[in-house]
């Protein structure tokens, strides 16, 4: 009887085997890689926070953060590009009486050098009218952690708010400026935190010392294009009214 000898009957099956295991071993060693990204990604700060760590409701997008000294950026629909300039994250909108704040922060951003003298910053904004609370609180930072003020806006009602900008906000990038929200609200059951309310932003001024304090969005000339009315402006309720003058 003639036939291979048996060491080299056994080659193919050793082989074969042998190119198994690699296989096992290269598809076991992906999964392990995959696994081991998917608890450490690669990402950065703002997305591991948003995402991964959930620490933050405001995930940052770029914007060019353009914007004049003086000026009054209207965040009606009435001035699409001025508000996306420096609109950073923790916005929805605009809607007609304003851009809602979503979330429990928003962030702001000015690509301005750091200035000779503080400046300060004032904002027309609304409290929500939903959710049961007496009035929404705010809470203002820079992106640096200089801590720059907080005020409280009785429910439904619109006022002015001022905050001095001290030189020490200022970082390389600019000017970042971090709002907080303490008692945002749950609108629909079972919303996430990332879709609770607080505020609604109309406008905002970022003023030297000597410039004239913004009166609202007519105060940008850029609004003047759209023939804004008054209705569509809220209006200061009962002892607030004079917070706006």
């Amino acid at each position: 009887m003639t036939g291979l000898p048996l060491s080299s009957a056994a080659e193919p099956q050793r082989l074969w085997r042998s190119l198994l295991l690699a296989g096992v071993a290269v598809v076991g060693g992906a999964e392990i890689a995959v696994l081991w990204l998917a608890l450490h990604p690669n990402v950065d700060d703002a997305y591991r926070a948003y995402y991964i760590d959930q620490t933050t409701t405001c995930l940052d997008k770029p914007v060019s953060g353009s914007y004049v000294l003086g000026a009054t950026v209207s965040f009606l629909p009435d001035d699409l590009a001025g508000a996306r300039a420096i609109r950073v994250c923790g916005w929805d909108g605009p809607a007609g009486d304003g851009t809602h704040s979503v979330g429990d922060s928003s962030r702001l951003h000015f690509a301005l050098e750091r200035p000779e003298r503080e400046l300060t910053l004032r904002l027309l904004l609304t409290a929500i009218d939903e959710g049961g609370g007496a009035s929404q609180r705010i809470s203002l930072a820079s992106g640096n952690g200089r801590q720059l003020g907080k005020a409280t806006i009785t429910r439904g009602a619109s006022r002015a708010v001022e905050f001095t900008v001290p030189l020490d906000a200022f970082d390389d990038d600019g000017l970042d400026i971090v709002i907080s929200y303490p008692d945002a609200v749950e609108i629909s059951p079972r919303d996430s935190n990332t879709h609770y309310r607080s505020i609604k932003l109309l406008a905002l001024q970022l003023r030297r010392p000597g410039d004239l304090p913004s009166a609202g969005p007519l105060d940008d000339p850029r609004a003047h294009r759209f023939e804004p009315g008054p209705s569509t402006i809220p209006r200061p309720k009962g002892a607030e009214k004079e917070l706006w003058s």
